[in-house]
């Protein structure tokens, strides 16, 4: 007998609800048995060994333990069960964004935490194109206590929280949000087929050119659904284009460090890095790189950047750890001080805490040093984050001007540019993806209600939202088979670090999840426009937007 990972230890059932329990592998016909809080019902298998039990409506609390039984076979025990209220939580990284992610905001209040009446199941990132997957492949509930807590949803932990202090019940969370998707992945095929056809409709009747596709790898749009949809069916492509991908950018790192003299050198361990009779350049931070004169090469360069900031440490902080706040980065990088390496970070959006170990400092002069890597745009630390060492309350500024000094180039004499690092094809962004894989999976599992935090990355094609938005809604109520309350998030405030990610498309956005949302009955919109920030795309105030999307759910739930 072979249940779904979701039906685990852990799990949590709806209350209020008809909850199903179903496996497979058994005998055909066998006679399965469950046993839950001194309720009993039994089922007879179907011929080919698959089964699904509804179980009576159970009291909110718990925990319960529930006995499967295969008569004759196996006996299978679920422990540790809870009833209460269970959410999906869709979207991309806003939605995905942990709680260590946040804790400039709230350090001492989540190191506080211990809720083991949530409890958490992230379906593993992964994605199908043609039919619908059946079942699951892998993953389990933890507790949302200390041990577990950091890697969880942050947007989805602080509502469960309220949830719980208002209704004093269990609350499960089950996690399909994904860094960068776009809303048409949790849409499945034949609704996308048709919304597209409607689109563009609706397009010519804007008096829009529909004839061309000018969507890059990682996008996507109305002109080109049935093409990427039939194209990404073909698995053998897929995987090739997945392997040529990742070849490509590892080739890359490999060609950049060969080149870098900072690495051959280690200039890590320099205090200064110019050279004997080299004049020292330096670098007001924080500060983007692209906002620089398209002289500058800081502006032009891509590849790596080496840069140092001296810093006196007193007495007191020496054999302590110190927190290193550093911001946001453009894009990658290796942190070291006094030349020890404290941290590092492959892409651009994480904030940079690292923290220096006891022994590293010394009294006085100490350098921190970043090898900086620019690969597809100009690099720069990004204003309106902190720059600081911190010993408990107290501060050591680290922005201000910073030498630095250019390391590898990957500029190309032949063709007379740089080669930038390209991105790999993000299959789970791409229409039908995550619905075939991670959300269609779970329709027979009782929920409450719909958690939806995505936007961001369809503000290219603002207008066209309004429809998706709705068609996504309908989608998911109808594999539920349920109008289920539906809590969407409205995108923040954000200045854009790149010219296609400017204010302008957001605002549209905003304003289609706005109309879209007046046509989604039982559903609400959330507005944070005031919790965001110019230069970060994942703000951290996720507590206030929980509290804002749940005063509003609380009204349709």
């Amino acid at each position: 007998m072979k249940l779904s990972p979701i039906i685990s230890d852990g799990m949590v059932l709806q209350r209020g609800k008809k909850n199903y329990i179903w496996g497979s592998e058994c005998s055909p016909e066998a006679v399965i048995e469950i046993t839950i809080d001194g309720k009993h019902v039994v089922e007879q298998a179907d011929s080919d060994g698959s089964f699904m039990v509804c179980l009576p409506e159970l009291e909110a609390g718990g925990p319960y333990v529930m006995t499967i039984y295969e008569c004759p076979g196996d006996v299978i025990e679920i422990k540790n069960i809870m009833c209460g209220d269970v959410f999906l939580l869709a979207g991309q990284s806003n939605m995905e964004i942990p709680l260590c992610r946040c804790l400039d905001m709230y350090e001492d209040e989540i190191k506080q935490m211990n809720l083991p009446y949530i409890h958490y199941f992230e379906v593993a990132k992964e994605c199908a194109f043609g039919a619908p997957v059946d079942e699951l492949d892998k993953g389990q509930w933890l507790e949302a206590t200390q041990d577990n807590l950091y890697p969880m949803s942050a947007l989805g932990i602080f509502f469960a929280r309220l949830l719980h202090e208002d209704e004093d019940v269990p609350v499960g969370l089950i996690q399909t949000g994904v860094g960068g998707t776009h809303i048409e992945s949790y849409i499945s095929e034949e609704r996308v087929i048709n919304i597209g056809k409607l689109l563009r409709e609706k397009a010519l009747e804007r008096g829009e050119d529909i004839t061309t596709c000018h969507c890059d790898k990682n996008d996507c749009c109305k002109v080109c659904y049935d093409k990427v949809i039939e194209q990404d069916k073909d698995a053998e492509w897929v995987e090739k284009t997945q392997e040529a991908e990742v070849k490509a950018q590892n080739d890359w790192v490999e060609k950049l460090d060969s080149r870098d003299p900072g690495l051959k050198e280690h200039w890590e361990k320099k205090t200064h890095l110019a050279s004997d009779g080299e004049e020292a350049k330096y670098v007001m931070t924080p500060g983007l790189w692209d906002d620089l004169s398209k002289d500058h090469e800081l502006y032009r360069h891509r590849g790596s950047i080496w840069l140092v900031r001296e810093v006196d440490i007193p007495a007191d902080w020496i054999d302590k750890e110190i927190k290193v706040y550093l911001g946001t980065l453009k894009d990658a990088d290796t942190t070291y001080v006094n030349g020890v390496v404290i941290g590092e970070t492959g892409y651009r959006y994480p904030p940079r805490r690292y923290k220096i170990p006891a022994g590293i400092l010394h009294e006085g002069k100490n350098y921190i040093t970043v090898r900086l890597v620019a690969g597809a745009r100009a690099g720069g630390f990004v204003p309106e984050h902190p720059y600081y060492l911190a010993l408990n309350d107290e501060k050591i500024a680290i922005d201000g001007e910073w030498e630095y000094k250019l390391g590898g180039d990957m500029f190309e004499q032949e063709t007379d540019q740089y080669i930038e690092q390209r991105d790999v094809t993000f299959f789970n962004w791409k229409p039908t993806a995550q619905y075939n894989k991670m959300v269609y999976p779970l329709r027979r599992l009782a929920l409450k209600g719909i958690l939806f935090y995505q936007g961001e990355s369809n503000c290219g094609h603002a207008w066209e939202y309004e429809y998706l938005m709705i068609e996504m809604a309908r989608c998911l109520r109808e594999l539920w088979k349920e109008e289920l309350p539906i809590g969407f998030v409205q995108l923040p405030k954000f200045g854009g670090e790149d010219a296609s990610r400017g204010t302008s498309e957001w605002d549209d956005l905003r304003a289609a999840q706005a109309r879209a949302a007046k046509q989604i009955p039982n559903s609400v919109l959330a507005d944070i426009y005031d919790l965001g920030f110019t230069y970060e795309l994942h703000p951290q105030t996720k507590k206030e937007a929980a509290e804002r999307l749940y005063k509003l759910m609380k009204e349709i739930m």
